[in-house]
């Protein structure tokens, strides 16, 4: 009995903060994990990711990632978008954390279905930032580039590829130097939510989709990094139980495409 008690509260506690540890740290509030590393992965090569940004926060550093979207606009999860304006930056066309091109934000919008005052996981969770400067030449250039959107919904047969700078392991709290990418089957909704209510009482969102579990994963840090395949952008990072435990939430990027256009078509 005290360990059926036990491990009802070790799956209560994941439920509550699996969302922050998606976003890598002291700073995400999030009940679900807002993932931080890849885990099972391996090093991504120059360029091959070249939409992949890494957003930073000053005096912490990389604390969730992002996909090129225009010439000075970015796509991430809008549980990483809680913070001050002057206090971010993003770094675009490296794979290494710490280096490449630096901006500043200018502003985020949130998906206004995203109650940013909710602690906890929630539906619409995608946010656009935009730059304080251009991606100069960036339809030339082979390490910064736009991600083209998919022209579909995910199928459940699919491969697809994350890449990040989260944690590449639950118990080590450092963050990868190179950029990570791991290779994830999807999960169909319908198997997805039924392990998710039973580990923590709560199905998934809507327009979420699910991919990976069993040791290959995003982990602390990976929030707001994208899912792709075949170079087109499918989803964002958003939660997880665990690292590599269940399969990682990714929010839907299909559903919200004419909201994204529609916000970068104010500013372009």
């Amino acid at each position: 009995m005290n360990f059926l008690w036990s491990m009802l509260f070790f799956a209560a506690f994941c439920a509550d903060f699996a969302w922050a540890r998606a976003a890598a740290n002291p700073f995400v509030d999030q009940q679900l994990t807002v993932k931080g590393r890849i885990i099972g992965g391996t090093n991504a090569g120059k360029g091959e990711f070249p939409w992949q940004v890494s957003l930073h926060i000053r005096g912490f550093g990389h604390f969730c990632g992002g996909a090129i979207v225009s010439k000075k606009h970015i796509v991430t999860a809008a549980h990483c978008s809680k913070y001050n304006l002057d206090a971010l930056s993003i770094l675009a066309g490296s794979i290494y954390r710490d280096e490449g091109i630096r901006f500043g934000v200018r502003s985020m919008t949130l998906h206004p279905g995203y109650d940013r005052r909710i602690r906890k996981v929630q539906a619409y969770d995608i946010a656009v930032w935009e730059l304080d400067g251009y991606f100069r030449y960036f339809t030339f250039s082979e390490y910064i580039k736009p991600v083209l959107f998919g022209e579909d919904r995910v199928k459940n047969w699919w491969y697809v590829t994350v890449s990040g700078w989260g944690r590449i392991s639950h118990s080590d709290p450092a963050t990868p130097y190179n950029l990570k990418k791991a290779v994830l089957p999807i999960v169909s909704k319908e198997k997805c939510n039924k392990m998710y209510k039973d580990f923590t009482g709560r199905g998934i969102k809507k327009n979420t989709i699910c991919a990976g579990g069993e040791g290959v994963d995003t982990c602390y840090g990976d929030s707001g990094s994208p899912l792709v395949k075949n170079g087109r952008l499918y989803g964002i990072v958003s939660f997880a139980l665990g690292c590599g435990y269940l399969p990682g939430g990714y929010t839907e990027v299909a559903p919200y495409a004419s909201w994204i256009l529609l916000t970068i078509s104010k500013v372009e």
